[in-house]
């Protein structure tokens, strides 16, 4: 007597870490995807179609998302996304007006070291620098959302002292930094009123 069948079999197609919205902390999970397979006394035989779509299932709690969970930043992401959004926010400023300026690249690099990257060095800097504008740009759209105001308006104030460490502001810099206020969901206003602040302490 021969028994054949259908069944689903779930593949795992990453692994890694995320926040688990059920769990509320950070969790491994797995990105899975479910198939159809012809079993033959009931041992997946042939692969038929996809069924359903993507999932992301929880190794805790085993809750089961859309993949679109996997945006909201883990608690090791957040703390390190103040640093990263000062590099990228830097970098853009940098390009806008004289870039080989040593004092205003030693500036640079003394303000990420003490953002939390003690590592960050000239070289770093300099792939920061060659980085195409709007990946940049998106990748400071999506994160700056995570963090306060006041941390993102500090952010652009540091930006603008450090262009403003080679001279005033020329017009390239300030079309920058307003763009870069932009990405950080900051108001016109507060760009302004950030920028003026970082003129007064640097005396342009």
């Amino acid at each position: 007597m021969i028994i054949f069948g259908w069944r689903v079999v779930f593949f795992t197609l990453t692994r890694g870490i995320f926040h688990c919205p059920d769990c509320g902390g950070d969790r491994d999970y797995r990105r899975r995807q479910g198939r159809n397979f012809f079993t033959l006394f009931f041992i997946p035989v042939i692969p038929l179609t996809k069924t359903g779509g993507e999932f992301v299932e929880c190794d805790t709690c085993h809750g089961r998302w859309n993949p679109g969970v996997l945006d909201v930043p883990t608690t090791a992401q957040l703390a390190q996304m103040p640093a990263m959004l000062l590099r990228m926010a830097i970098a853009q400023v940098l390009r806008s007006g004289d870039y080989t300026n040593a004092a205003a690249r030693s500036r640079a690099v003394a303000v990420v070291r003490q953002a939390g990257e003690p590592a960050y060095e000239e070289a770093a800097l300099n792939a920061d620098l060659g980085r195409p504008f709007e990946e940049v740009r998106v990748e400071m759209g999506r994160a700056a959302s995570a963090l306060a105001p006041e941390a993102r308006e500090s952010i652009l104030r540091a930006a603008a002292e450090i262009a403003l460490v080679d001279g005033p502001l020329s017009v390239s810099e300030e079309e920058t930094l307003s763009a870069v206020g932009a990405d950080l969901q900051l108001t016109r206003v507060q760009v302004t009123g950030v920028i003026s602040l970082a003129r007064q302490e640097s005396g342009h």
